[in-house]
């Protein structure tokens, strides 16, 4: 089957070029300009189409990889240009939207569905290695997802399946473990900035920290991994560090607290089973 794309940016350019290299065919690209089209066709040795008509008849399986608010709007030009017919297998690779959003083309006959990588695509020929190695998640019609299962198992990619309700906790989890977790280091590293330890420095210091509590989570899993005053019931330290932040700052203290109260809840799911322990160090989180 010949695989087409709407939208030439880095998904779409990094996966067609990941699939060709995978023995899949990748007929090439059509974009809201013809110069990324040709671009992603250049990278991948394809063919880059200035109508959207000729990428649709070319190909039995559409993936759309646009930005998520031009999908629908796609889907809509699809439809009421009379582009789509029957049976054509519709993929968006969203990990925010569901593939509801495809649901207009079905009105045709289509077949819709959302295929998802767990990565970041921040350089094409990066995400094309990192491609090797990443885990999808996919949902849409029971019926003709066994074709885009059967891609997975040709790249040799792991896949789990969701449903279209579940895709926005799923999304929402994504979020949290990379987004979020800029967002936490970047808190740690103003700590450091209000004693006096510059962002770069700071990094360049905590980073093999990061790097081993990363390894450690793959290795042994959240309960196991857990390390800290918090994981041995140290009340001491978990005051001295309320203290220190109150006079530091209170929106430093106020994101202690709450990451302290859930990492308690960790904690004692394995490292901390002492109650006694677990109630003093709740108080002292729940101080004013």
């Amino acid at each position: 089957m010949k695989i087409g794309f709407i939208g030439a940016g880095k998904v779409g350019t990094a996966f067609g070029m990941y699939l060709k290299q995978n023995g899949l065919t990748v007929y090439g690209y059509y974009s809201r300009t013809f110069e990324s089209a040709l671009m992603a066709a250049e990278f991948t040795g394809t063919k880059a189409e200035k109508e959207l008509k000729d990428i649709v008849v070319n190909a039995d399986i559409l993936f759309i990889t646009t930005n998520d608010n031009e999908i629908s709007r796609v889907c809509e030009r699809l439809v009421n240009e009379n582009l789509i017919n029957e049976e054509k297998i519709i993929v968006h690779m969203s990990g925010a939207a569901s593939s509801k959003i495809l649901s207009r083309v079905k009105e045709k006959g289509c077949y819709i569905y959302s295929l998802h990588p767990l990565q970041a695509f921040a350089d094409v020929n990066k995400a094309v290695n990192e491609l090797k190695s990443t885990i999808f998640s996919l949902e849409g019609d029971e019926e003709k997802i066994d074709v885009i299962e059967n891609i997975l198992k040709t790249i040799g990619n792991t896949y789990f399946k969701i449903t279209s309700d579940q895709k926005a906790i799923y999304h929402a989890t994504a979020c949290v473990v990379s987004n979020y977790l800029v967002t936490l280091i970047d808190y740690g590293l103003s700590l450091f900035q209000s004693i006096g330890i510059e962002k770069a420095s700071g990094y360049k210091a905590l980073y093999p920290l990061i790097e081993g509590t990363i390894k450690n989570i793959y290795e042994l899993g959240t309960e196991k991994a857990l390390t800290g005053p918090i994981a041995r019931g140290d009340t001491a330290t978990i005051h001295k560090h309320m203290e220190a932040l109150k006079r530091s700052s209170s929106d430093f203290l106020e994101l202690y607290k709450i990451l302290g109260i859930e990492t308690i809840d960790l904690a004692s799911k394995e490292k901390l089973r002492d109650n006694k322990k677990v109630t003093e160090l709740k108080n002292i989180l729940k101080e004013v």
